[in-house]
């Protein structure tokens, strides 16, 4: 899912999230970089010769935000907050649910197999 995109210099950057957390820039178009992150990571982007960075920060468990932000020598360009699609939220509910009934049922087992 598209979240955000950047205009620079006549070049566009889009930021796009899938609800497993796979992280996408696109420069133009094209896949730059691809990274999975659970709560944001920082993306390079080479445009000519400016070296900038696009962090993203996801705020999971506060405000359900994904803040983006547009850097070039640690400097601020741009940046974007956009709210996180319910899906990803969902998804991840359900898979720590999951993960937690799994995991008692381990323990549970263990447990038992000791004894």
């Amino acid at each position: 899912m598209k979240y955000a995109e950047f205009n620079i210099d006549h070049n566009k950057i889009e930021y796009f999230n899938s609800n497993f957390g796979m992280e996408s820039v696109l420069l133009n178009g094209e896949k730059i970089s691809s990274k999975f992150s659970f709560s944001g990571i920082k993306h390079a982007v080479q445009l000519g010769s400016r070296n900038l960075t696009l962090e993203s920060k996801y705020q999971q468990f506060d405000k359900h935000e994904i803040e983006l932000r547009l850097l070039e020598n640690g400097n601020l360009i741009d940046e974007s907050i956009v709210k996180a699609n319910k899906k990803q939220r969902l998804f991840w509910i359900a898979a720590g649910i999951i993960t937690g009934l799994a995991g008692y049922q381990l323990l549970n087992f263990l447990v038992g197999y000791l004894n």
